[in-house]
């Protein structure tokens, strides 16, 4: 009986000196490299469309998708950078009781919430610079171009106007479900960084 008692104890203060939230964190971030794209756009019937996350990118002009090796470079890497990161993380998680469980954690917690925070910062330069300078651009050619792109979300109208004719061309963008899976991971690695500090002054006070 008493050994069953200390072997059921051990394996309480085991459970109790794991990082649960740096586990799911890590977990999600080996799921979220393969979730698809985080944002996606279209300018007309399927004229231009976009579909980019820091892991996945599509881009298609008339139904003819375009395409890049260099971009497929930092795509593989991101993804390589995010896996590493959540298996780091995973094990840091799992040994608290190490010297070097906080360093594996802490190389994994925030990885993400940068990938969220480049994109969305991406997006709103690339949305700018489409909104107040392409138009000019267009425009000097002959014509009067008014574009109106959403600022991460929503719909609009941009207006092509020639001598003869005049196309208007609604336009969506949105966030996808692997988006807000991205925000969920990156949640729970700023909250295991957190949790990681209890659980070390614990095992001192212990």
């Amino acid at each position: 009986e008493r050994l069953e008692g200390s072997s059921n104890e051990g394996l309480k203060m085991r459970m109790r000196s794991v990082n649960w939230f740096g586990v799911a964190a890590g977990v999600l971030m080996l799921l979220v490299p393969f979730l698809g794209a985080w944002w996606c756009a279209e300018v007309g019937a399927e004229a231009l469309k976009l579909e980019l996350s820091p892991f996945y990118y599509h881009v298609s002009i008339l139904e003819q998708p375009l395409t890049s090796s260099l971009v497929g470079y930092f795509i593989l890497a991101a993804k390589l950078t995010v896996i590493i990161g959540g298996s780091l993380m995973i094990v840091g998680s799992l040994k608290t009781d190490k010297w070097w469980g906080k360093k594996l954690m802490r190389f994994g917690a925030m990885k993400v919430l940068w990938f969220l925070v480049m994109l969305l910062i991406l997006l709103i330069a690339g949305t700018f610079f489409i909104n107040n300078f392409l138009p000019d651009l267009i425009g000097g050619r002959g014509g009067n171009v008014e574009i109106q792109i959403p600022y991460i979300i929503g719909t609009s109208n941009s207006v092509i106007q020639s001598e003869n004719v005049t196309v208007v061309a609604p336009t969506s963008a949105s966030l996808t479900p692997s988006f807000w899976v991205a925000v969920l991971t990156a949640f729970l690695g700023i909250v295991a960084r957190i949790y990681h500090g209890r659980i070390e002054k614990r095992m001192d006070a212990g």
